[in-house]
């Protein structure tokens, strides 16, 4: 058993005071578990180091099922571990059998707002302000001060980064990114963006570039213009339209930059988007 305050067992006489009562002042984690249970003695150092890390903001209570067979029976336990969320006097949640402390940290994220969760959301409600950059980062300062290793603060000023158009910083954070945190989707759609934001940045407007078309079809590079400018203008089909027409016309111009613009844009579109399944199946046709 740990010696830590904010990890205790609880009996069914306790169970009122130390776990309904006090979630009303702090969430409650309470581990159902007995001697004989293999996977409960794996779990039960993980819960505990976990707790810690909350530093006060969480509190677990050890429930011997073999001792306190009247709370297993009132909360109709019947696998071990079962390890249940008690706030503001109720069962929000729980989960059975060993778990990862990944998983655990991600149960609990559900309901318990850590202070790195709280200084991130600050950072994104300001970045849709029109404060200035330097309030808008700090607050993720904070938080990476916190967790250095938090690959997700990173990832929220990469975004932020590029929302006030500071592409190179951008991608610089992006490309540093771990390999299995670059592969997540959010992360790919930060590059997708860039990409097109790249194309939007400079030249002519975009009547100015629908003209030059007009009078040359063939113009591919103004077409990759007008795309950019497109997208950036959230003028997803027409920018689909673009892209699609380069990969039509000449597939190797500027190494393949409409099919490489369609599927940055399926990335910022997402997989399900209807414009996705549509032009990636044109896109398909072209190519076979």
């Amino acid at each position: 058993m740990s010696d830590s305050p904010y990890v205790f067992p609880v009996t069914a006489a306790e169970f009122q005071a130390k776990v309904i009562e006090a979630s009303f002042q702090t969430p409650v984690l309470v581990d159902f578990w007995a001697e004989w249970c293999a996977p409960c003695r794996t779990l039960m150092p993980l819960l505990a180091k976990i707790t810690e890390s909350y530093e006060g903001k969480l509190h677990l209570a050890k429930v011997n099922t073999d001792e306190e067979q009247e709370l297993s029976t009132h909360f109709g336990i019947r696998s071990l571990p079962t390890v249940m969320l008690v706030i503001n006097g109720q069962p929000v949640d729980q989960f059975m059998g060993a778990q990862t402390e990944s998983q655990i940290r991600d149960f609990l994220k559900k309901h318990i707002r850590s202070e790195v969760d709280t200084l991130r959301q600050q950072a994104r409600e300001l970045a849709a302000t029109d404060a200035p950059l330097e309030s808008v980062v700090e607050p993720l300062k904070q938080a990476s001060a916190l967790e250095p290793n938090n690959a997700d603060i990173l990832v929220d000023l990469a975004d932020i980064l590029v929302s006030r158009g500071e592409l190179a910083q951008s991608l610089e954070i992006l490309n540093a990114l771990p390999i299995d945190v670059a592969a997540r989707p959010i992360v790919k759609e930060l590059k997708a963006r860039i990409n097109l934001a790249q194309h939007a940045a400079e030249g002519p407007s975009i009547d100015e570039l629908q003209a030059r078309i007009h009078s040359d079809g063939n113009d591919l590079a103004t077409r990759e213009q007008l795309a950019g400018h497109l997208a950036y203008q959230q003028d997803y089909e027409g920018a689909l339209t673009q892209f699609f027409e380069i990969m039509r016309q000449d597939r190797s111009f500027n190494e393949d930059a409409g099919r490489r613009g369609m599927l940055d844009l399926f990335e910022v579109l997402g997989s399900d988007h209807p414009l996705t399944k549509s032009w990636r199946r044109k896109m398909f046709g072209l190519l076979h």
